[in-house]
């Protein structure tokens, strides 16, 4: 997916409302901020391009629970409801990208090579009541839906007692092909017969697949390897 350089362009807000958005919904923007299921601690304007050249700026965050952008107009909360018209999205400094499912945020490009990070979560249900004070927890985490009002507009706050677990991975492009990695015995597949050198890569410098500047590392590095 070929990225571009923002020039100095005219920003139209209401055609992206007008363009983009679905239903809305009024919600104060003191309540959405630091919330565990958003990518950032609160909104930030960002940058848009449209597949057809239009850019336009908006006040956005990433639902990972979603995996859809939302964005905050005069305090109401709207979501982006056809994303396969969107190109990119500059956000806090980070570039964006859409996918079958959700934004992919871009890490790194490489040629025709690029490394992702797909952010995601999920809610986990609390456990049931027992008896004699214990609760239960199914052994594969449950998924709890956001609510949707009468009209369709998406409930941004986590439900009360209900935890966000962190469900992200990563992908690679490489070939023209995509794959999918969590950890290093995953990441080691996607480059055979060059095992050895990418080990000794990690132990050297401490790589660890949990901070994206390390994946990001990694990456660069295997592709680096002839």
């Amino acid at each position: 997916m070929r990225l571009i350089k923002l020039l100095s362009v005219k920003l139209n807000v209401s055609a992206l409302v007008v363009l983009l958005c679905g239903t809305m919904q009024a919600q104060q923007i003191d309540t959405l901020k630091d919330l565990p299921n958003l990518l950032l601690p609160r909104f930030t304007t960002g940058i848009i391009k449209l597949k057809s050249g239009v850019v336009n700026k908006g006040i956005m965050n990433y639902d990972m629970v979603g995996q859809q952008m939302v964005f905050l107009q005069r305090k109401q909360t709207l979501v982006l409801r056809e994303p396969q018209l969107v190109d990119t999205i500059f956000l806090a400094n980070r570039i964006f990208v859409p996918f079958e499912k959700g934004f992919y945020e871009v890490l790194s490009t490489e040629g025709n090579s690029a490394l992702f990070r797909q952010h995601r979560a999920y809610y986990e249900i609390p456990g049931a009541q027992i008896g004699y004070g214990l609760t239960s927890k199914t052994a594969t985490p449950k998924y709890y839906q956001q609510v949707y009002g009468p009209t369709g507009a998406i409930d941004l706050n986590v439900p009360e007692g209900y935890k966000v677990i962190d469900d992200s991975q990563y992908w690679v492009r490489v070939n023209g092909e995509m794959y999918n990695f969590r950890n290093k015995r995953q990441f080691l597949k996607i480059f055979p017969g060059k095992q050895k050198e990418l080990n000794n890569f990690i132990d050297l410098n401490n790589i660890d697949l949990a901070r994206m500047e390390d994946a990001k590392k990694l990456f660069l590095y295997a592709l680096s390897l002839k």
